[in-house]
């Protein structure tokens, strides 16, 4: 990658000298990915750490078979995959563009190349990634509490506490099998003989009822309430 100029201006590289930006921009690979494009998934072994030069990408991992727990959104400048440089492991989540996005790829070769021949640089990035891992540590420390709080059983299968749902009058995306999203407050849920049936009362006062066949994923929390402003 020759743009040292865009390397700069992201946040893990922003400590960097011109030599080591240089350093840094040989290792660099440049790809865009678009709009609803996997970058890997959840589960998959990974040795590449993405940081984001434009655009967007949705951080989640599966709760159930048919629920996702959207974890962040990240824009420019974000990092993602870092661990994979670190150790090479199996995705502990499903990394998915927003928008067209432009990342910035590392792999592990060749970033433990770069640690050996110019610690400093290593130094510099490292304790850059170790902060980015603090935090992403804190918010899944909370995520679990909202777990807890939304009556998400752990063990066994995992399943939704819908009447926890319903009497906290939280709002909660559902995400359709046809591409459509529906968003407000869940009202009620009933079981028929032909499965389960979702009351959904819309941001628009409107009711609607929801087959559980016809979800591919619900969000809710606080990212739900923020994703649906």
């Amino acid at each position: 990658m020759n743009n040292d100029k865009s390397l700069k201006e992201l946040p893990i590289f922003s400590s960097l000298t011109d030599d080591e930006i240089n350093a840094v921009s040989e290792i660099s690979n440049a790809q865009t990915v678009f709009t609803d494009e996997l970058v890997f998934s959840e589960g998959e072994q990974g040795s590449v750490l993405y940081v984001i030069l434009r655009g967007s990408v949705k951080i989640y991992t599966k709760i159930t078979e048919n629920v996702d727990k959207t974890l962040v959104t990240l824009r420019k400048g974000g990092l993602f995959g870092e661990m994979a440089v670190i150790s090479e492991d199996y995705r502990s989540a499903t990394a998915r563009a927003v928008e067209e996005t432009e990342l910035i790829s590392i792999n592990q070769k060749d970033f433990r190349n770069l640690l050996d021949k110019n610690p400093a640089v290593g130094k510099k990035l490292l304790e850059f990634i170790v902060k980015v891992l603090a935090e992403r540590l804190k918010n899944t420390t909370d995520l679990y509490r909202q777990a807890v709080d939304w009556g998400i059983s752990i063990s066994g299968i995992l399943e939704l506490n819908y009447n926890q749902l319903i009497s906290q009058k939280q709002k909660i995306i559902i995400d359709l099998n046809s591409g459509k999203n529906v968003s407000g407050i869940l009202l009620k849920a009933e079981k028929h003989t032909s499965g389960l049936e979702l009351l959904l009362k819309t941001d628009a006062d409107k009711f609607v009822v929801i087959p559980y066949a016809a979800i591919s994923s619900i969000s809710f929390g606080a990212g739900a309430a923020k994703q649906a402003e």
